[in-house]
């Protein structure tokens, strides 16, 4: 089955589907919300499956499983205190604050303001 690349790029209207930047069409990567790869509950290319992303999302997310994905976006600035020296001077300086909280996706945000409108 051929995937339909307009509209899986349509779902969200040019946004990528996890942090929710703008994208075009041309740089669009097709991702699996429930990867192909996954042996106990493997994802399918159906429509309801896939949603559009931008490069470095769909890189960072690799097959992993949406919420593997919101762990580790949740733990970098963790990672980053214990490993970056120059982030560790930002944070000193009070350039950034860091914070612990949870991750939601541009799909979860966009379906919750949609469901506020129809409720």
């Amino acid at each position: 089955m051929a995937i339909d690349r307009m509209a899986v790029y349509k779902k969200f209207d040019g946004h990528c589907a996890y942090c929710g930047r703008e994208i075009e069409y041309k740089e669009m990567q097709v991702d699996h919300l429930q990867p192909k790869g996954n042996y106990t509950n493997p994802g399918t290319d159906d429509i309801e499956n896939l949603t559009p992303s931008c490069r470095r999302c769909n890189h960072y997310k690799r097959a992993n499983s949406l919420e593997y994905f919101r762990h580790a976006i949740e733990t970098i600035p963790c990672k980053l205190m214990e490993r970056e020296y120059i982030f560790k001077v930002a944070v000193d300086y009070g350039f950034f604050t860091p914070e612990k909280r949870r991750v939601q996706f541009y799909f979860e945000k966009v379906g919750d303001e949609n469901n506020e409108h129809t409720s």
